[in-house]
């Protein structure tokens, strides 16, 4: 391992965090700016591999790239060194402010709710931003039409509730699915077609036993309840088998392709298991305070990663995730989530998903009895999460990536998630609304 290249690249990663306002993919020009052209620590042709595995990969997209760079550079110790430093200042600065609001008078709350309600204008603003880019993407009107149809029938989805809530309605919802709901049902489609959306064959029996098990699953139960856990299970396993197809297939055609002639060896080899059990041990480090503090750190830990492995699209696409697992879920309350840490979340550099699960976190951890030094053990434990799981999840698609980059269903789900992601943020933008700036309002 170079020492040199190790400092050299972690100090470079720590710089971009304090500075990267924006994350995610704004991030992007600043990381070739200071690691291809300025420091040469990689390569053009290595830089544009991380971004691209990281853009199909979800989890924290900065984290992802500098645990790509690490590993290049430094290996094991590079990769996680390079994906902490990147995601530390945001959540160090997060956990600081949060810390603050702990101690704050009434009087000054009312402040920063009046301020935190200026700032999620700012929020919804950025929101509809994405929305309205995911619309400009389109190539063709039809293709622009096929997105819209798609934003508009996951929000319809989604924000039952919050439209209901918004027009003083106490009528049933008949769908109010989560966003984890609804991400589910996109990937089950997604896997289960093997990217083949235009075979209607599949796609129309996919989205039939999608339908079901959103009518079951909704509130207004149409369909009995008790059939959900069967249909989930269907639906898994559907996914799995279409999955398994894809890989299949991949491997013929590549085997085909490179009869008679020996296949390249990949530049740089790792140990995925190896690799792994450093991640592993990352988490489990920073997570046992938490663990021994409460028995309720087992089941933020397991939402922490479950967030992460479902966060695509951006930092902001973060939001929907996290507020179907942990907000809709009742492991934390709407106010504390959207009144404080979304707030402070997007007002400072790096990462969101790693900013939000550090965030909620000390949130859970304040909770349990007013305690700030028990808040920060949480903290500290939602930051391992994010941070763990991002490089984990950019390690194992990597690895598929190398071997089956040819899978349509890579394309598909590139294709698709931003529209799907766009027609949940709709849904966050109106709960912002609801939740922050109509009691300043009214």
């Amino acid at each position: 391992m170079d020492t040199h290249k190790l400092t050299s690249v972690v100090g470079n990663m720590l710089k971009i965090g304090f500075i990267g306002f924006g994350g995610g993919t704004a991030l992007i020009p600043v990381l070739e700016k200071e690691l291809v052209r300025r420091s040469g620590i990689v390569s053009e042709e290595a830089f544009n591999r991380d971004v691209t595995i990281a853009s199909i990969t979800p989890g924290a997209l900065p984290v992802e790239i500098a645990a790509g760079i690490g590993l290049e550079t430094a290996g094991n110790a590079g990769m996680i060194a390079s994906a902490t430093a990147m995601a530390f200042p945001g959540a160090f600065l997060t956990l600081l402010l949060l810390i603050l609001f702990s101690g704050m008078t009434s009087a000054l709350r009312t402040s920063i709710n009046i301020f935190a309600a200026v700032i999620s204008v700012y929020i919804i603003v950025l929101l509809l931003r994405y929305v309205a880019g995911t619309l400009r993407q389109s190539s063709t009107d039809r293709e622009k039409l096929l997105y819209l149809l798609v934003i508009l029938s996951v929000f319809a989805l989604s924000a039952e509730k919050n439209l209901y809530e918004l027009f003083h309605t106490t009528r049933k919802p008949l769908f109010a699915a989560s966003s984890v709901q609804i991400l589910a049902a996109a990937f089950f489609l997604i896997l289960f077609t093997k990217g083949e959306l235009r075979n209607l064959r599949k796609t129309i029996p996919a989205l039939l036993l999608a339908l079901a098990y959103f009518l079951c699953a909704g509130d207004a139960q149409i369909l009995p309840a008790g059939l959900t856990p069967l249909l989930t299970a269907l639906m898994a396993v559907l996914a799995a088998l279409g999955l398994f197809q894809s890989v299949r297939e991949a491997r013929v055609k590549s085997s085909s392709a490179f009869s008679g002639a020996k296949q390249k060896s990949p530049s740089l080899r790792i140990s995925l298991f190896r690799t792994m059990a450093f991640w592993l041990l990352f988490l489990f480090l920073l997570s046992l305070p938490a663990v021994l503090l409460t028995a309720k750190s087992f089941s933020f830990i397991g939402t922490g990663i479950l967030s992460s492995v479902m966060s695509f699209g951006g930092g902001d696409a973060y939001l929907t995730v996290a507020q179907g697992l942990f907000v809709e879920s009742g492991m934390i309350r709407h106010a504390d989530f959207y009144g404080s840490i979304v707030t402070v979340a997007n007002a400072l550099p790096g990462s969101i998903l790693c900013k939000i699960l550090t965030g909620v976190g000390y949130s859970l951890g304040y909770s349990l009895h007013n305690s700030i030094p028990e808040g920060i053990l949480m903290a500290v434990c939602g930051f391992a999460c994010s941070v763990a799981a991002s490089g984990s999840i950019y390690l194992i698609v990597w690895g598929l990536f190398r071997k089956y980059g040819n899978l349509r269903i890579f394309a598909t789900i590139r294709h698709f998630i931003r529209p799907i992601v766009s027609g949940l943020l709709l849904n966050v933008a109106l709960s912002l609304f609801l939740s922050v700036i109509y009691p300043v309002l009214f």
